[in-house]
């Protein structure tokens, strides 16, 4: 089984519908009180209110659960984005909860990620984000955005190319060298896109340099991946060299090796 969740803002919207079309979709019963469309071992279930506050998909939601999206950002920055949930530090204003990640999917993230890139014919970027927001899900899930200013996303076409994207993904192959951590960079991963995109690494979450003093995290983000993260991907020149040292002894406290790049 696999569940996608949208909401009624435009962007998820148009999403959702396309997909339903190319997965051949069809409107059922009311799935715990939600609008559910399903077929094919594929439920799609319409949330009210924000995606970021959907922390009650967890009590009934046992399998890889995929949110369609819109993407925010002050920059406005058009891409399709990918990325998993979940808050680093105490504060936990854009849902889930004050230092708690959400489990991820590394290697459904990867396939999302690469088969995007792969049908991309516009001039959006295709990028991971660094985890971020809610809600709070304990089965395997994560985020696939569109993103920029208001006319990029809600572009029917740009919806329409994500949704076949995500579709084709399902089943897609996913050749990668080991799951990851990545620590350090933007909010907009380059270098770790680039790694992933080259078959080296699924990143299961991954910390922006914004939240880097949060070592105590560390454990915690390894554990919450539906496939176990085996070592630590770091942007070396990212990170000041104390906060490098910190994360590092943390790591050999852990057992756990990691990568410079």
């Amino acid at each position: 089984m696999i569940y996608f969740a949208y909401s009624a803002e435009t962007a998820s919207l148009n999403i959702a519908q396309a997909l339903r079309g190319f997965l051949g979709l069809e409107e059922r019963e009311d799935f715990h009180g939600l609008k559910c469309f399903g077929g094919n071992g594929i439920l799609m279930l319409e949330v009210g209110g924000r995606l970021i506050n959907a922390d009650f998909l967890d009590a009934f939601v046992d399998a890889p659960l995929i949110f369609l999206s819109r993407h925010s950002s002050s920059m406005g920055i058009p891409a399709f984005t990918v990325h998993a949930e979940g808050n680093w530090s105490s504060e936990a204003s854009l849902g889930g909860r004050p230092k708690m990640l959400s489990v991820s999917s590394p290697v459904g993230m990867l396939k999302a990620l690469r088969t995007i890139k792969a049908i991309n014919n516009t001039d959006l970027d295709v990028t991971y984000e660094a985890t971020h927001h809610g809600p709070l899900i304990n089965s395997p899930s994560f985020f696939v955005e569109l993103g920029g200013n208001e006319d990029v996303i809600n572009n029917a076409e740009h919806a329409k190319l994500l949704a076949d994207a995500v579709a084709r993904s399902i089943d897609a192959d996913a050749g990668y060298g080991k799951i990851a951590v990545g620590f350090g960079g933007m909010h907009y991963p380059r270098k770790f896109t680039a790694l992933a995109l080259d078959c080296k690494y699924a990143f299961s979450h991954i910390m922006s340099k914004h939240h880097i003093g949060n070592t105590d995290m560390i454990e915690h983000a390894f554990a919450r991946s539906d496939i176990p993260a085996e070592i630590a991907v770091i942007e070396w020149k990212g990170i000041k060299s104390a906060e490098r040292e910190v994360i590092i002894r943390e790591l050999a406290r852990l057992g756990i090796d990691y990568a410079k790049v």
